[in-house]
């Protein structure tokens, strides 16, 4: 089950976006340098529907919901998205370098994801170094993905799938 330790509005995760961050406990990647290690526990507030829903109820003003970590429970995480892709736009910050290839169907529910672990020597997504990719995803009528790296103009126009394990 996931659990949350703490949720805020924030203005800048998400690019054009008022969102609520969730920020999920239990992290297992541990990343050196980490700024959140109080999210490595195991504890907090359980993350159900109906939590969600209070929370979504809660912050009236957002536009998006951004939920930070929970890698170790994709499929609970996309049940999630499911849900809240209904009211407003979704995002994942998720510390896995690639999606593995068994739990692709996550991305049907989001609008919005960052994909790598935190490398303390190549940065965050603000360092033109960094390992880590931020990516909008237009979904097509065909039920096809599109992304666009937001900090690697370069890329636009790639195929989601090549963000994923395959």
């Amino acid at each position: 089950m996931l659990k949350y330790i703490y949720c805020k509005e924030v203005f800048s995760e998400v690019p054009g976006e008022i969102s609520l961050g969730v920020s999920i406990s239990d992290c297992q990647i541990h990343c050196q340098g980490c700024h959140s290690r109080e999210l490595w526990e195991d504890k907090g507030t359980p993350l159900t529907i109906e939590e969600l829903q209070s929370l979504l109820d809660k912050h009236q003003g957002i536009t998006c919901l951004c939920l930070l970590g929970g890698e170790h429970d994709i499929d609970s995480l996309t049940e999630l998205f499911m849900y809240a892709h209904k009211r407003v736009k979704t995002a994942w910050y998720c510390g896995l370098d690639m999606i593995p290839k068994d739990k692709t169907s996550i991305l049907k529910y989001l609008d919005f994801v960052k994909l790598g672990h935190y490398d303390q020597e190549l940065g965050g997504l603000n360092s033109p170094t960094t390992n880590q990719r931020f990516y909008k995803i237009e979904h097509q009528r065909n039920g096809s993905y599109y992304k666009y790296d937001h900090y690697c103009p370069i890329k636009k126009g790639n195929s989601i799938f090549e963000i994923v394990e395959l």
